[in-house]
């Protein structure tokens, strides 16, 4: 299996486990404090990246696309603030359907300015993307 893949699934299931965790969370925890309980829970990751990864590391003021990956962080951010709002007082199974749409966003957003190209199968995967998160938000 691709590493890429491997990765992917990972992910999916990881992110699934965070949706079902931060609901059972808000049982008793408001929305704004489950993004601050989760970012706790970010916080401690980081040390052991750091350790992992410090040689990679490189900032530059002059490259537009470091502030463009800040940007991409305080949307996430801004992101999980909605997404903990919304399974605090929404059925999660139903916000994580919607939000979980967030893929057909940015395949758009890639066709539209970086070119990507877009055929009739991607087309329908998007198609059935929509329909499968509208059943599941039913």
């Amino acid at each position: 299996m691709n590493h890429w893949l491997f990765q992917s699934l990972l992910v999916t299931v990881m992110w699934g486990f965070w949706g079902f965790t931060g609901k059972i969370a808000s049982r008793s925890i408001s929305s704004q404090n489950l993004l601050l309980f989760a970012s706790i829970g970010s916080i401690v990751v980081y040390p052991v990246y750091m350790i992992l990864y410090a040689k990679h590391f490189q900032f530059s003021w002059n490259n537009p696309d470091c502030y463009l990956a800040i940007l991409g962080g305080l949307i996430g951010a801004f992101g999980s603030l909605f997404f903990y709002l919304a399974i605090s007082s929404g059925e999660v199974s139903r916000v994580v359907a919607i939000t979980a749409a967030y893929p057909a966003i940015t395949v758009l957003l890639a066709w539209m300015f970086l070119h990507e190209p877009m055929s009739l199968l991607k087309g329908a995967g998007l198609l059935l993307t929509l329909v499968g998160v509208y059943l599941l938000s039913l």
